[in-house]
Parts: C-alpha cells; sequence; structure tokens
C-alpha cells in the first residue's frame, strides 16, 4: 500500500512539471513573437527599414538615371554639333578649283597633291573634266580673258618646265624647254638639241631647221620670195616659261572663230580669231567660216596672224602661233608622263574629222598625232634654184603612215590645204 501511494505521488508530481513547463513555454513564445513583431513591423522594424531601402535605391536609381539621361543628351547635342562641322577638305588646290569652278580674277599659283604648281591666268578656270595632277594634265578654260564669245570656252593644256613630281609620289621628272629631235624607234631625245638659254645661236635641226630670232609677220610669195611668219616675241615667250614655270597649248587644233568670210582675201586675217574647242564641222573643199568649223585651208603666215590676234586685247595672256620650243618640249612632257614613244606615234584616223573626237589624247591634248598637220614658227633654209620652203608644220596626218607627231616637213608660204591645221600657244 505504501508502495501504491508513493507512486500517485510520484505520478501528480510529474503532470504538475509538465503544465508549468507548458506555460513557461508559452510565455516565452509571447515574448518572442511580441519582440519579433516589434522588430519587423514596428517603427524602424525590418519592413520600414526595408521599405526605406527601397526607396534608398530607387532614389539612387532615379538619380543615375537623371545623371546617364543627361549625359547621353550631352552625347547627343555633341555628335549634332560634330555633324554640322564638315570633315577636312584633302582635295588639292587644283582638284577643288576644278569642282568649285571657280573663275579666277588674277593670276594664281595652284598646287596639285604633289605639290606641282600651275599658273591660272586671270579670267580662266579649271576646266570641268581637267585633271587633277600635272601627269594627268591640267586643262583651264577662257570664261572672260577674251571678250568674243566665240573664243570663250577654248581650253589650254598647262606643259609643265622644271621638275615635277609623278603620280607615284616617289619618282619625278626633269623637263627643259628646248627644241628636240627624237629616236625613230623608242621616241627617246637625240642631239642635236637647241634648249631654250641658248635660243640667239638659232640651232639648226635636221639640216634645214631653225627657230629665227627676229619676228616677221611673213609673205604669201611663190618662188624664191615666200617667207615665213617666225614667232611674235620669242624672248617673251622664253623669260614667261622661265619666270613661271611651264607654258599652254591648245588642247585641240585650231576652229574658226570670228572675223573672216567666204570672201575675205587671202591671208588678210589680222582681225581674226580662233578657238582651242572640240569643232563641230570641217571643211572637205574650202574653208566653211561658220563658227566652230576645224579651220583648215589656211596658210601658214595667216595662221601666224590668226594666233597672235586671237588675245591680242587680252590683259591676262599673249598668243602666238606653235613654236618648234614649244611643241617639242609638249612631246616631252607627253612621254615623261607616261605615253611612250608619243613623239612616233601616227594618225588614228584615215580621214579628215572634227578635232577632239579621234582616240588621240595624251595628257587632255587631243590629235598632235593625228587629223592635220599643224603650221608652226620653225623656219626652213632648204630652197632650190626655183622654189623656197620655208615654212614647216608638224605632226600626224590623217591617211598617211609616216607622218607622226615630232616629224617636220616644209612647204611653200601659199600652201593652203585641207590637211593643213594650225594650234595655238599661251604664256602670261
Amino acid at each position: 500500500m505504501i508502495e501504491k501511494r508513493t507512486y500517485k505521488g510520484v505520478k501528480k508530481q510529474n503532470r504538475g512539471i509538465t503544465l508549468v513547463a507548458l506555460v513557461i513555454t508559452i510565455i516565452i513564445i509571447i515574448i518572442l513573437s511580441t519582440v519579433t513583431i516589434s522588430t519587423v513591423f514596428g517603427d524602424n522594424g525590418f519592413i520600414d527599414a526595408a521599405k526605406k531601402t527601397k526607396e534608398d535605391a530607387e532614389d539612387f536609381v532615379n538619380t543615375e538615371n537623371d545623371k546617364m539621361s543627361g549625359l547621353l543628351d550631352e552625347y547627343a547635342n555633341i555628335m549634332v554639333e560634330d555633324s554640322e562641322i564638315p570633315p577636312p577638305d584633302t582635295r588639292s588646290e587644283i582638284e577643288k578649283a576644278r569642282d568649285e569652278g571657280t573663275v579666277f580674277d588674277t593670276k594664281t599659283e595652284l598646287k596639285d597633291e604633289h605639290g606641282n604648281k600651275v599658273q591660272v591666268p586671270e579670267g580662266f578656270k579649271i576646266a570641268a573634266d581637267s585633271g587633277i595632277t600635272i601627269q594627268q594634265g591640267v586643262v583651264i578654260e577662257d570664261v572672260s580673258a577674251s571678250t568674243d564669245e566665240n573664243v570663250q570656252g577654248s581650253q589650254y593644256v598647262w606643259i609643265p618646265v622644271g621638275r615635277f613630281v609623278k603620280d607615284d609620289g616617289t619618282s619625278s621628272a626633269e623637263i627643259k624647254l628646248g627644241r628636240y629631235t627624237f629616236s625613230t624607234t623608242d621616241g627617246t631625245t637625240m642631239e642635236p638639241l637647241q634648249y631654250a638659254e641658248n635660243y640667239t645661236a638659232s640651232t639648226v635641226i635636221e639640216t634645214y631647221y631653225t627657230e629665227l630670232i627676229e619676228y616677221n609677220e611673213g609673205n604669201e610669195s611663190s618662188g624664191l620670195d615666200g617667207r615665213n611668219a617666225t614667232a611674235k616675241d620669242l624672248k617673251g615667250f622664253i623669260d614667261s616659261v622661265s619666270a613661271n614655270g611651264g607654258y599652254y597649248i591648245g588642247r585641240y587644233e585650231a576652229s574658226y572663230a570670228s572675223g573672216a568670210t567666204n570672201t575675205t582675201e587671202v591671208g588678210n586675217y589680222a582681225n581674226c580669231k580662233a578657238a582651242s574647242k572640240v569643232s563641230i564641222d570641217y571643211s572637205t573643199s574650202s574653208m566653211l567660216y561658220n563658227s566652230g568649223t576645224l579651220w583648215n585651208y589656211i596658210t601658214q603666215p595667216s595662221a601666224s596672224k590668226v594666233a597672235i590676234n586671237t588675245y591680242a586685247n587680252s590683259k591676262s595672256v599673249k598668243s602666238d602661233l606653235m613654236n618648234s620650243y614649244a611643241w617639242d618640249t609638249a612631246i616631252v612632257y607627253i612621254q615623261e608622263a607616261g605615253y611612250t614613244n608619243y613623239a612616233n606615234k601616227t594618225s588614228v584616223n584615215s580621214r579628215l574629222s572634227n578635232t577632239g573626237v579621234n582616240e588621240d589624247d595624251a595628257c587632255k591634248i587631243n590629235d598632235m598625232a593625228s587629223n592635220a598637220r599643224e603650221w608652226t614658227t620653225e623656219y626652213s633654209n632648204y630652197a632650190d634654184s626655183v622654189d623656197a620652203y620655208p615654212c614647216v608644220n608638224r605632226g600626224g596626218n590623217f591617211g598617211y603612215s609616216d607622218n607622226y607627231t615630232s616629224c617636220r616637213y616644209i612647204n611653200y608660204a601659199t600652201s593652203s590645204y585641207r590637211d593643213f591645221g594650225f594650234r595655238l600657244i599661251l604664256y602670261i
């Protein structure tokens, strides 16, 4: 019995401890919950802190977005400003003048991309289809240098004298103004030759040919009385070339501009003018005095008068008939520019045609080897007992395989045929 009571007492004691523990546990849980709730939901609790952190993060992001937007706007403005600034102009002076169609109101020195110089006279511009380097061929066009609208539009090509850099940028050529003979094999220059500084010596080329120093307007007489017309001012031409580093020759064989009619007395051309343009017609039986017609059927003294008169009233240039210095030096330039053996090139056309339409275009110069023979001021001392042959023409001739660019031919002062034309030179 005693053991039984002891058992019951112990049993009651265990039940009491369990309830107390439960109460304490509940109290602790309540306390912890209160603390937790206060920590999480109370002022400055986790939720408030999280909200504040979120708000701070949003404020930071918004601030940074505003800064980035500002930077992007500033960058966009810079890009707009940059787009309004043109890129640097890398064109050479010649190319820029050509592209912009600049008409020069005073003599102006221009350079190509290699530093080679060209002197553009007053009243001229760089032609729209001109090359942009010396080697390609620089072409000027008359805008107002002549007051004759039939002469305006004439084009001339710069012949450099001195050293010029070629388009590869490394090689160069030295060109001297002179009278040359050329090898019939490869076109290289041969002796004898005469450089311009020795022009007073009147060196004989190929037995008969000299360039006379004093001006003579020529005499269109037959027999031994015939005289050729010489250069108007040979020293003036040579001095100009030396001072300016070159000269100009007609891009085309001369065409009729103004001053004559079919009734004009033979040789009376001192008031006539010629143009250097692609001709629009040509004469096959007698000269057609229509502006733009290829000017053939003309004697050497008459061609000289026309050439001199064409720019007689110009303030910026002088003109003359081609002399032997101008013709030969042009060949040297053309060959140095890459047209190998151009000295021996023959005509590409088998009949007379308009100048500038044949496939003979070297450095923008047309038909020196083709179409018509061209009168020059060179003099021939060849004469037999009956006739004198004082006049000299040069170049290829349509239909004649033995006529070539550098050849020289002698003729009467009265010779006037369909295959005889001429070309102008200009100098400043």
